[in-house]
């Protein structure tokens, strides 16, 4: 799969931190078992076992949570039971050995094995939540579920590589990136398709909500921003939400352009209003801890902070979204993986900015896209 402009996920760091949110984890499990909330403080040989053992999450919700080999050091999985032998997978993990070796092992714990799993959700295209869906399809043949956005995005990429390459290329350039930016970021990307091997979605998940197919009494909820096609599952009887990435306790999720929609921090804007009318009593995210539901207001407020923070760098006059990013992250030294995601994250609230009045975009001869505040 090409990773095209939403394949990045959370890589070799994380940009933007945030004080976690306080939460009852009673409300988890009557015997919460202990969170994974920072791994890189174990030692190597207990995150292990600890990878092996799925944890009660809320009444019928298991997590799998499996290692990533980049930071943050894992991801969850949910394994969800639907009737007394009938279960859905949420997400799964990224596509290594060690990642296949205990998301396996959380579903035979709980599930006894995978002949039980009727239906495989994938929230979002991110390949630390996609990258064991092959494998696991063929081990559970079920139907796969996406966001449909998500889903065509990750066929396209997969069909067109080079497309997606010069894409890339074109996005840094107009950025007024330097050229080993680029050949940076094609030199991270090179290779990376074995960790996400392409699936096909067979249930496209089309509009604002729905209900979830074969899931009786959970509904799935459309959360753009940190991809196009991201959807989250709410189960209305107790307040369940699996947010995927949407809501994270403890970081911002990346949000950036994209090929898809205009306005991806307006829509992850859009789709945290969503969550919040909802009423979610426990919000369990891909990454990290359970959150309660005042997160979702909190990353709501961060989103637009992070707006005026990147109109303040064009106080200091005309700058590209390079030159944005420099002067919004000053004296950082940043991987090519985590500099192209600032790139696109900064590019997303100047695009906003511009579209508000509150911007205007000059070419530049060497074909970079200047943003300054209006005269």
């Amino acid at each position: 799969m090409g990773m095209g402009d939403a394949g990045w996920g959370m890589v070799d760091a994380v940009l933007r931190c945030a004080a976690p949110a306080p939460v009852d984890v009673r409300l988890a499990t009557d015997a919460p078992a202990p969170i994974l909330e920072s791994t890189l403080l174990i030692p190597e040989s207990t995150r292990r076992h600890a990878y092996l053992h799925a944890h009660p999450a809320a009444p019928d919700v298991w997590r799998i949570t499996t290692p990533l080999p980049f930071a943050p050091r894992d991801v969850h999985a949910y394994l969800v039971r639907l009737q007394a032998d009938r279960w859905m997978l949420v997400d799964g993990g990224i596509g290594t050995e060690e990642a296949w070796e205990a998301l396996e092992a959380g579903v035979r714990e709980v599930a006894g094995g995978w002949n039980g799993v009727c239906l495989h959700l994938i929230t979002h295209m991110h390949r630390d939540h996609v990258g064991l869906a092959a494998r696991a399809l063929r081990a559970a043949p079920a139907p796969v579920a996406m966001g449909a956005l998500d889903a065509e995005r990750m066929a396209f990429a997969a069909a067109h590589p080079d497309d997606e390459a010069a894409y890339r290329a074109d996005l840094l350039r107009r950025a007024g990136a330097p050229d080993e930016m680029v050949r940076a970021v094609e030199a991270t990307i090179s290779g990376s398709e074995a960790l996400a091997p392409p699936v096909t979605a067979d249930v496209l998940l089309r509009g604002v909500e729905g209900d979830v197919p074969g899931a009786p009494g959970w509904r799935w909820v459309w959360t753009p921003g940190h991809t196009a096609g991201h959807v989250s599952l709410h189960r209305e009887a107790d307040g369940v939400l699996i947010a995927g990435d949407a809501v994270l306790p403890r970081i911002t999720p990346t949000l950036g352009v994209n090929r898809q929609r205009a306005d991806p921090v307006g829509d992850y804007v859009a789709a945290l209003e969503r969550l919040e009318a909802l009423a979610p009593v426990l919000v369990l995210g891909g990454h990290g801890a359970p959150a309660g539901p005042q997160r979702i207001r909190e990353l709501r407020e961060a989103a637009e902070a992070e707006t005026e923070a990147v109109d303040a760098c064009l106080a200091d006059g005309p700058a590209s979204t390079w030159q944005v990013v420099k002067r919004r992250y000053p004296r950082r030294e940043l991987a090519p993986s985590t500099r192209m995601l600032a790139i696109r994250e900064t590019r997303a609230h100047l695009d906003r900015l511009a579209a508000a009045g509150r911007a205007v975009v000059h070419p530049s001869p060497d074909g970079a896209e200047l943003f300054a505040r209006p005269a």
